[in-house]
């Protein structure tokens, strides 16, 4: 909880000096400091320095928070802390700004080899979501791991965006331009893929809008996918079938790295994931570690 001695003697001085929508995103993110660690930045420690650092690292790799937003959250919360040590400092005691010690990496640095399931662990992942018979489960996974897709483009998956090319009797999902870059995104859907996705929506008369819905009948929610998948990989965990909880992203930066072990040009599978081609450097260090060195047997990871 937010203390009285904070309002009084750290905050005040934020709410005189900033504008009103500047104000508010920094209270947010205080509030946000303050729920997570468990007190205002006011008696900031090393542990707590870190422990936020670790959140905000976490809600970006489960893609929660853009990389922007995590790299504004830490610089606004680093600049609150600063103030508290100038104020705290020129009163005669000692605080020490523990944020400053921390940054955000790069994107591409945020992705480790043990941080990608192997060829053996997506099966026993899908596997294990077969015995239980979730074909919503199934396809998400496969829409990651096979079409790259994120979890925020899963979870906006309309009935209106799926097509079907008759030039060549393949089925695409087009995604219209989005807010950030205005580019529209085509992707065509594998074979394997595309038989679930139609089995999905012929057996669940899906007629328009969303194409995933939770428990309350409404648009699944970044978290909801992200829940289903930790069930399963908390079960294979159990079992020894996998080595570490993944996540939607891990999926895709798995599907991404068996297209380019299958030879896939590295700027097209950039365009097919709809990212920019600087960033695919990423997925060589990968696939170039003992993990992956079984990948390039495999062009297409084959799902049924």
């Amino acid at each position: 909880m937010i203390s009285d001695e904070f309002n009084s003697k750290v905050w005040v001085y934020f709410e005189t000096n900033l504008k009103a929508r500047t104000r508010k995103e920094y209270w947010k993110i205080v509030n946000d400091f303050d729920k997570e660690v468990g007190h205002d930045p006011l008696k900031l420690t090393s542990k707590d320095a870190a422990k936020y650092y670790k959140y905000l690292i976490n809600k970006m790799e489960n893609n929660r928070i853009s990389y922007s937003t995590g790299v504004m959250r830490l610089s606004v919360i680093r600049s609150v802390c600063n103030f508290i040590e100038y104020y705290t400092t020129n009163h005669g005691n000692k605080y020490v700004n523990y944020f400053k010690d921390y940054s955000i990496p790069e994107p591409d640095k945020l992705i480790n080899e043990d941080d990608i399931p192997n060829s053996l662990e997506i099966n026993n992942i899908l596997e294990t979501i077969k015995e239980y018979n979730d074909d919503k489960a199934f396809l998400i996974f496969s829409l990651a791991v096979k079409c790259a897709l994120t979890n925020s483009e899963i979870c906006k998956l309309n009935m209106e965006y799926i097509a079907l090319d008759k030039s060549s009797d393949t089925l695409c999902i087009n995604y219209p331009p989005n807010s950030r870059n205005n580019i529209a995104r085509t992707i065509k859907v594998p074979d394997d893929v595309a038989r679930l996705l139609d089995k999905y929506i012929y057996d669940n008369d899906i007629k328009e809008g969303p194409i995933f819905i939770n428990r309350r009948k409404t648009r699944m929610k970044l978290r909801d996918s992200e829940r289903l998948i930790e069930k399963y990989c908390k079960i294979c965990l159990e079992n020894k079938t996998i080595r570490n909880k993944y996540t939607l992203q891990s999926l895709r930066h798995a599907g991404m790295s068996y297209m380019l072990a299958g030879g896939a040009p590295k700027d097209a599978v950039a365009n097919y994931a709809g990212i920019t081609g600087r960033w695919m450097t990423r997925y060589e260090r990968i696939l170039s570690s003992s993990t992956y060195n079984q990948a390039v047997n495999y062009s297409i990871i084959k799902i049924s």
